[in-house]
């Protein structure tokens, strides 16, 4: 259940492709003790509420137990309570703010203390403490910079500016905003702007006179899909956090991006949103092995529970307390030719802390418990 049209169509493809490159596999490897997936792919557009009635229908009429989808937090708002309501499950993966748990949701996505500390310590570290915030107008901008804001105001750092921006804003719009906070001061653009707003954002930035060293935008939501639609110059240069990049070292990864690129075109990098996607539908062909078969979400949720899955990014597994993947986190450089360069790597797993229980806010002392 991924939006094929619309503002997040962008996003929400890559999503897609992952679900679609691990039906492939497990098909092709005679399914699920022999039993093949197939698929049903329906079209929200963007609309929340055809998120909440296409989730019905699945669950009602096509007896669907499981559904792959939503990426604005918008959207999984509008179906949780359906999955609650009718006992499904609902695999949801992408970044998101956090401070939720819904004993049928599993989320795959990163959670604020596993992207936003890393972003924030390694901007401050590498470029310095004056950050401008922008973002889509969405419930996930708003949350993820009221907590930025928290973080940086209590470490020592200015936000210099916060600016939400309606989608399908035009790149002038973009463009007066960023000059306006490179011209302030701004060691870095912290954005939250998403789908194909994000093409747009960064091809203003590449637009403004900088300094010679440069800022970069430090992005929590711009992957490879988003930097495969932009001109070399405007994705060059700037910073994403996120638990999986198409780059990574490992043969599990060399695997998985060969077989992405022979899928979807050979100069295409599969980014965070194919990963988890890829990763999730797997989990959830193995829970139905375990469950000999079975596809009763309580049989299903208890297989679930504390699963791992050897993915493209490494070991990944379903915090038993929180229903949410923990992941090592990483920074990455984007490169002209639509990768990006690993420059930081967390030394350790980081578990999810939804509700940042064991954080205070400042970075300084920020130890996760």
């Amino acid at each position: 259940m991924f939006s094929q049209s619309g503002p997040m169509t962008v996003s929400e493809k890559a999503h897609l492709q992952g679900i679609i490159l691990a039906c492939d596999e497990i098909n092709a490897g005679g399914g699920i003790d022999g039993r093949l997936i197939e698929p049903v792919i329906v079209d929200p557009a963007g609309d929340d509420r055809r998120y909440a009635e296409l989730a019905t229908e699945l669950l009602v009429r096509h007896k669907v137990n499981a559904i792959f989808g939503c990426c604005l937090s918008t959207s999984r708002k509008a179906v949780v309570p359906v999955v609650e309501r009718f006992n499904g499950i609902l695999f949801y993966p992408s970044v998101y703010e956090g401070f939720e748990y819904s004993p049928n949701v599993i989320y795959g996505g990163a959670v604020p203390n596993q992207v936003i500390v890393p972003l924030l310590e390694y901007i401050f570290a590498e470029r310095g403490k004056t950050i401008a915030l922008a973002g889509s107008d969405t419930l996930y901008a708003r949350e993820i910079n009221r907590i930025v804001g928290e973080f940086v105001a209590d470490s020592g750092g200015v936000v210099l500016e916060t600016r939400y921006f309606d989608f399908g804003a035009p790149e002038d719009q973009f463009a007066a905003f960023l000059q306006q906070v490179i011209d302030g001061g701004a060691n870095a653009v912290v954005s939250t702007v998403v789908g194909e707003d994000t093409i747009r954002f960064y091809e203003a930035f590449a637009r403004t006179d900088r300094p010679q060293d440069g800022i970069p935008i430090a992005s929590l939501t711009t992957t490879e899909s988003e930097l495969a639609r932009m001109s070399a110059a405007a994705r060059s240069g700037h910073l994403s956090a996120m638990p999986y990049f198409g780059s990574l070292d490992g043969q599990r990864n060399q695997q998985f991006a060969e077989t992405f690129r022979k899928r979807f075109g050979e100069n295409c990098h599969p980014g965070v949103y194919p990963a988890v996607c890829y990763s999730l539908v797997h989990i959830f062909a193995d829970a139905v092995r375990q469950s000999r078969g079975s596809t009763d979400s309580d049989e299903l949720l208890a297989a679930l529970s504390g699963a791992v899955f050897k993915g493209p990014g490494g070991d990944t597994f379903i915090d038993v307390d929180t229903n949410h993947f923990a992941f090592r986190p990483l920074v990455g450089q984007s490169t002209g030719t639509g990768e990006f360069r690993i420059v930081w790597r967390g030394a350790n797993i980081v578990r999810p802390d939804p509700y940042l229980v064991g954080y205070d806010r400042s970075l300084s002392r920020a130890v996760a418990t």
